[in-house]
């Protein structure tokens, strides 16, 4: 059964800042983001947040919870997002074909490669570079014509997924934008013809 077929007749839209789900939240629903982005975020256990990944379109949502019966991360709006959520078989059910699941993992596994971050080891500008570069990909903005695209996270919530202070984003954006890497106005940004990120290991 293609995975298209079971999204559900509606698509859900939130608007920015309208939460999904809730970390800790028993259910076993699965999303398909359609369009937007989701920051997840995780409340860790001195209170503390961080933001521990981005959904983007093409992206399951949920499959954790699918498994364990328990939504590990609160998935809030960046941006105007639509969601389809899918006719899944509940889990033990045994309704599940081995081919619907075997398709379904096969999707989870290269999203998750997709995600992956690959700024370890870099320095502060590289990293913040390499998530630009990353998020690009994902949310495909190479195919607008003018490179443009608005990228939906604060510094704050950018530094907290890279493990940077806001400050330090900040300033590694300007270096970016002096060094004619990438243009930036507010959360605007334009790309370079030349790859972003130069992958080399923080001194």
């Amino acid at each position: 059964m293609p995975i298209e077929s079971l999204r559900g007749r509606r698509a859900a839209v939130l608007e920015r800042g309208e939460l999904l789900v809730r970390q800790g939240e028993r259910t076993g629903t699965v999303y398909m983001v359609v369009n937007g982005c989701l920051i997840l975020r995780e409340s860790l256990a001195d209170g503390a947040q961080r933001v521990a990944g981005l959904s983007l379109p093409g992206e399951l949502l949920g499959m954790e919870s699918y498994a364990r019966g328990e939504h590990p991360y609160t998935a809030q709006a960046a941006t105007e997002v639509s969601v389809c959520r899918l006719n899944l078989p509940a889990p033990g059910s045994g309704q599940a074909s081995a081919a619907l699941l075997e398709r379904l993992l096969l999707k989870y596994a290269i999203q998750l490669e997709r995600a992956t971050p690959p700024w370890a080891g870099l320095s502060a500008v590289e990293r913040v570079a390499a998530f630009i570069e990353n998020y690009a990909s994902r949310a495909l903005v190479r195919q607008t014509p003018d490179g443009l695209f608005s990228l939906p996270l604060t510094r704050a919530d950018i530094g907290s997924y890279l493990g940077l202070a806001p400050e330090t984003v900040v300033r590694a954006l300007a270096q970016l934008r002096g060094e004619r890497r990438l243009s930036v106005h507010g959360r605007t940004i334009r790309l370079r013809e030349t790859p972003l990120a130069s992958a080399s290991p923080a001194a």
